[in-house]
């Protein structure tokens, strides 16, 4: 005959009423994590460093009050990188980075179309210029491929249709 023991009432219901509080908690444990992981998420989007110089720019996301805030920071390593603006969460985002070769100059597309130009050596907005004129949100035509003239007063780009094939190349003064 198989040993068998007969179980209180109260350590079964002691046993029970535990199950059903790891049940009833779990998504409370759920959701503590994920906003746990959402208040420190900060993601890297893009990098670029010139050709030439030991420089970094860098476009980082993370969660502000609206959502999510894209920032541009500049700097000589990952390490000493310094914010240098703050996009407007949800009606800007930046598309590309381009340097000058020689670390001089750094620009970054916002929304296809917007050029921001800082001074690479002090971390300072210099200009902001529209490579191409918007016609709507979002606009029809993208700006790809920004690369500074060699002496840093002229950006190439090609401007391209949002979605297919045709691009044109572009020229315009910075300074």
């Amino acid at each position: 005959m198989p040993a068998s023991r007969t179980v209180s009432p109260t350590r079964r219901q002691a046993r029970l009423n535990a199950a059903f509080l790891l049940v009833a908690m779990a998504p409370v444990f759920a959701a503590v994590y994920l906003a746990g992981k959402r208040v420190g998420a900060v993601q890297e989007l893009m990098a670029a460093s010139p050709s030439n110089a030991p420089k970094i720019a860098l476009v980082k996301k993370q969660p502000c009050a609206t959502g999510w805030c894209e920032t541009l920071w500049i700097g000589n390593t990952r390490s000493d990188v310094v914010k240098v603006a703050e996009l407007t969460p949800g009606s800007e985002h930046c598309d590309e980075i381009a340097w000058a070769s020689d670390g001089y100059r750094v620009g970054f597309v916002i929304n296809g179309y917007q050029f921001r130009i800082f001074d690479g050596m002090s971390r300072t907005a210099i200009n902001q210029v529209n490579l191409i004129d918007p016609d709507g949100t979002p606009t029809s035509r993208i700006v790809r491929g920004v690369t500074f003239s060699q002496n840093g007063a002229a950006v190439t780009f090609d401007e391209c249709p949002r979605g297919r094939s045709g691009c044109r190349s572009g020229l315009v003064a910075v300074r």
